[in-house]
């Protein structure tokens, strides 16, 4: 379930502030969590709606800067950088089926992975 979408700016700077700020807004009622699949493709992070598979949204792999597990393995925080407006946010998921260290330990593989893919592709292209 995607929980909420923050920008990160001043007090909010990392993925436990963000935790933080979840908590709070969760004990004064105000989050309405949306059902929705989380998956890589086409060299994108992308949000699906569960039952209708619309595309919610979707970020560049590379514009992914991290990801953790939190509160007791049931939250996902994934950090992208983005361009209009500039700035990073943070996506906060409830991961009830699988767990957010599995979900954390899965995409941060799949980035390795395209990290280690363009360091080839380039490597050869300009022998380097």
């Amino acid at each position: 379930q995607h929980l909420l979408t923050i920008r990160l700016e001043r007090d909010l700077r990392s993925a436990e502030d963000c935790l933080g700020r979840l908590k709070g807004l969760e004990e004064q009622g105000r989050i309405w969590a949306q059902d929705v699949v989380l998956e890589v493709k086409d060299q994108e992070l992308v949000l699906r709606d569960v039952e209708s598979k619309e595309e919610l949204e979707a970020f560049p792999l590379g514009s992914v800067q991290g990801c953790s597990a939190g509160l007791d393995n049931t939250v996902l925080a994934v950090s992208v950088q983005e361009w209009n407006p500039p700035g990073t946010s943070g996506l906060l998921f409830q991961c009830e089926r699988l767990g957010a260290e599995t979900l954390r330990s899965s995409l941060e593989k799949v980035l390795k992975q395209r990290k280690e893919e363009q360091r080839n592709h380039y490597g050869h292209r300009y022998g380097g």
